[in-house]
């Protein structure tokens, strides 16, 4: 199977939790010293992740960043048992993206989130190069707790190239509203984001009979809709055909209060990884001499 590039995405933007706190729900402890993003962005790393965007808005990126850093190691390369192991280490650069202002308070869903993740990783590669850009996309939702140390051994699975790979609990997944981990494609993004286009209302209504212009404003409440659709209506296009799922043997919402508290009475959790995968690497800035 030839190397693909696997773009992982963790959707921060428009996060919805019952915890009512002024601190961000992302860096709610799943583990003392482990937060909710930094299992995501080790999720990513350990299925095999390529680049890792996290979608945040320009309000909350500065203070994950300080909490994640901006690359982190393949924990697969980590501790290779070969010479010189630390020269075979891999590091995973880690980007920051917010919604486009065109998008809030229109189509903002925190499904949105994913899809506008995907697009600005395949956008800025292409930039560079079209060599480089994403061929499949790796989502993570920071508020799902399960072992993720599990996915080391899809990890070929995760980045076969045309088949998506689905991670369920008790039979169910994305596709039935459930936050967890899933891969899709760039032909899946194009079908999802038409399907969200299509059947999202707008500021007015369609022209009817002879009217060659919209003319009817649609109610407040009732416009653009696609700020309220869920996963279930978002990610309804991603192809299922040859998919691989695979349940768990336990999981967690903890965006809810009462699934947080059950997580955390519970016997499984989430063993923080050793500190070189979980602490903040900054990437080192140029030289240079003031006034040049």
């Amino acid at each position: 199977m030839s190397r693909i590039h696997l773009a992982g995405i963790i959707p921060v933007a428009n996060l919805q939790t019952d915890f009512d706190l002024r601190t961000p729900d992302v860096l709610t402890p799943i583990n003392a010293g482990f937060t909710a993003i930094q299992k995501s962005v080790f999720e990513c790393a350990m299925a095999g992740c390529n680049t890792i965007w996290i979608v945040a808005n320009d309000d909350l990126a500065p203070l994950v960043r300080k909490v994640v850093g901006e690359w982190v190691y393949d924990p697969v390369y980590f501790k290779k048992p070969v010479a010189f192991s630390s020269e075979q280490r891999k590091e995973v650069p880690i980007y920051y993206v917010p919604i486009h202002p065109k998008d809030r308070d229109r189509r903002d869903s925190y499904g949105w989130s994913v899809l506008y993740g995907a697009y600005s990783a395949w956008k800025v590669a292409f930039k560079i190069s079209k060599w480089i850009t994403p061929d499949k996309y790796y989502v993570s939702f920071p508020m799902s707790a399960y072992d993720v140390y599990d996915i080391r051994q899809h990890r070929q699975l995760i980045n076969h190239k045309t088949n998506n790979f689905f991670l369920s609990h008790a039979g169910l997944t994305v596709k039935d509203n459930k936050p967890l981990a899933f891969t899709f494609t760039g032909e899946d993004f194009k079908q999802c984001r038409r399907s969200v286009n299509k059947q999202t209302t707008r500021e007015y209504l369609p022209p009817s009979g002879d009217q060659q212009y919209p003319t009817q404003k649609i109610p407040l409440s009732e416009r653009w809709s696609a700020r309220h659709f869920n996963f279930q209506i978002i990610f309804e296009k991603v192809s299922e055909q040859n998919a691989t799922q695979i349940d768990l043997d336990w999981y967690y919402d903890i965006s809810s209060w009462d699934g947080y508290r059950n997580y955390l009475a519970s016997n499984n959790l989430i063993i923080k990884p050793e500190e070189g995968l979980t602490k903040p690497h900054i990437y080192g800035k140029l030289g240079y001499t003031e006034g040049e």
